[in-house]
């Protein structure tokens, strides 16, 4: 089992080691975590992506590099993601596990104090971020915006959000928008960071086996007197109050159809496991009610998936049609949730998804990435679960428990991206 071992630092401030055995390489990661709004997402994912390009010590890319060399290759890298109406920024510095290195270098060490470099020294001039740094860095985000744009299945998803949570933090990009990043100078950025290391909740990560004590006092000196009382939370709608329709025209030959539900299951408010096997029997696996009658047997679409987020409690369920087939795979999508609600749900479908449920829990033990990354979405749940622990959780929920989640769905939104005739 691979559990996880907590320390607090400081008020906001807490250390966690999960200790594996089964790798060479050991992984360091500072998170930082923000309410999200449209005012300053930009500013921080541009500020995340600057962080680990270069900093004081290693103003360039070549002296950064050098010193990644020096460390047995290791990587420093940042990503940007969304937990609810929360935008996470992480920075990692990963590389191999002290036990492997020659003369009893302490790479751990070094790793932790390169981290913190960056992250408390940034390279600035004057104030500011380096301009010709800041337009790498810009130009790449809004490259992935538009990469975004232009595979329409991931569109349509962000498209059906944003209407659904018009008037929430949660229909806000988790890196902002393509305008606010070509208005943003270096700094602007850097206050932005400034207050963003002042005010952030920070989680702190290591893995793999080496002794976590040098990267725990080495994280104690930088975060240990920044104290912070920031609140964080995510609102939740229970239940939709109507049923929201937007239709837009593009070029495309392949209509997507997605359909936003509400459910009044959300961490850190509810249990969740009930809700999450309750959308896997409906859409989440090639035993699903959705793929074995919508796809297969009716033929009405060419992919029909459900998914659920936790933190938000929100069901989306997003399809490829024919244009002529829209009305009908709404329709069918219904019945098949009104067929769970009425109880229509056979042993087999239960097992299935529980096992395929344990199955995407396990495989997170495959590697220190997918292992963070799987603790670290629970930074706001009641409380901390190992994966294994999170597969006896969904094994335990009982089909009386997923008709009661089912008949607390409620349809908000449908959205539909068609071609232009």
């Amino acid at each position: 089992m691979s559990e996880i071992v907590r320390e607090k630092i400081s008020d906001g401030v807490t250390f966690n080691f999960i200790s594996d055995n089964r790798f060479k390489t050991s992984r360091i990661t500072a998170a930082l975590f923000l309410p999200i709004s449209a005012e300053t997402a930009s500013a921080n994912a541009l500020a995340a992506s600057l962080i680990t390009r270069s900093c004081k010590r290693y103003p360039d890319f070549t002296s950064l590099s050098r010193r990644l060399d020096e460390l047995y290759g290791a990587a420093l890298y940042s990503n940007v993601r969304k937990l609810g109406e929360i935008q996470a920024l992480t920075f990692t510095a990963a590389g191999i596990d002290d036990r492997y290195a020659l003369d009893d270098m302490k790479i751990s060490a070094q790793l932790t104090e390169l981290l913190c470099s960056a992250l408390f020294d940034p390279n600035i001039e004057n104030g500011a971020f380096i301009e010709s740094e800041l337009s790498g860095e810009r130009r790449q985000i809004i490259e992935e915006i538009d990469s975004e744009f232009n595979e329409k299945r991931l569109y349509a998803v962000k498209r059906c959000i944003e209407i659904m949570c018009e008037n929430e933090p949660f229909s806000v990009n988790r890196v902002g928008t393509k305008e606010k990043l070509s208005t943003l100078s270096g700094e602007c950025v850097y206050k932005a960071w400034m207050n963003d290391l002042k005010s952030a909740k920070v989680e702190l990560y290591m893995l793999g086996d080496t002794d976590p004590s040098s990267t725990l006092n080495g994280f104690k000196s930088a975060f240990g007197n920044k104290s912070r009382a920031i609140g964080l939370s995510t609102t939740i709608i229970k239940k939709a109050d109507g049923v929201r329709r937007l239709t837009e025209h593009q070029d495309v030959t392949q209509s997507k159809l997605v359909m936003g539900f509400r459910t009044p299951y959300a961490e850190p408010y509810t249990d969740t496991a009930a809700a999450t096997l309750m959308c896997t029997v409906l859409g989440g696996t090639p035993s699903s009610k959705l793929f074995a009658n919508v796809r297969e047997k009716m033929s009405l679409c060419y992919y029909c998936a459900a998914r659920y987020d936790s933190n938000k409690g929100i069901i989306l369920i997003d399809s490829g049609v024919e244009t002529e087939n829209i009305e009908k795979t709404e329709n069918a999508v219904l019945e098949q949730l009104k067929a769970m609600q009425a109880g229509d749900i056979t042993d087999e479908e239960i097992d299935a998804a529980k096992l395929a449920l344990k199955n995407r829990y396990i495989t997170c033990l495959d590697s220190l990435a997918s292992m963070e990354g799987f603790y670290l979405s629970q930074t706001f749940n009641r409380r901390t679960r190992s994966p294994e622990q999170k597969a006896e959780e969904i094994f335990s929920v009982t089909k009386e428990q997923i008709i009661e989640a089912a008949n607390a769905v409620s349809l908000d939104t449908v959205y539909v991206l068609t071609g232009k005739e």
